[in-house]
């Protein structure tokens, strides 16, 4: 069994969580606070593809890296899955809150804006 220590977690908004063993992602940060977690696993893509198949463009997500903290995000998309013999590729595409309000009784941030018609709420 593999250590939280050991993982990435995703984390969706009502409590549900995949954990995948940190040697197998890649993280790379891009503009705009977008960052694009690769994952390349030796085993299918199943559990992942169906943790994130529910989520909707601009979704709040949380991210912890090896229990270092929560980071707050937008689900951005997820690329499809590509197979090879000795292993399968995803990548997962979030924006990081620029600037976040969290409740209390809520871990998912939400972006403290002015809203002009994001069409985020």
């Amino acid at each position: 069994m593999v250590e939280r220590e050991e993982c990435v977690i995703f984390k969706q908004e009502y409590g549900k969580e995949l954990l995948v063993n940190q040697q197998y992602v890649r993280i790379r940060s891009k503009e705009d606070k977008m960052m694009s977690f690769n994952i390349r696993a030796p085993q299918g893509m199943t559990e992942i593809l169906e943790f994130f198949e529910g989520f909707k463009i601009a979704e709040p997500i949380l991210i912890d890296i090896g229990c270092t903290g929560n980071i707050h995000c937008y689900f951005k998309g997820i690329s499809p899955v590509i197979d090879k013999l000795e292993y399968s590729f995803v990548s997962i595409l979030v924006q990081e809150l620029k600037q976040e309000v969290v409740d209390e009784e809520q871990e998912i941030g939400v972006a403290a804006h002015e809203c002009v018609g994001c069409g985020l709420h």
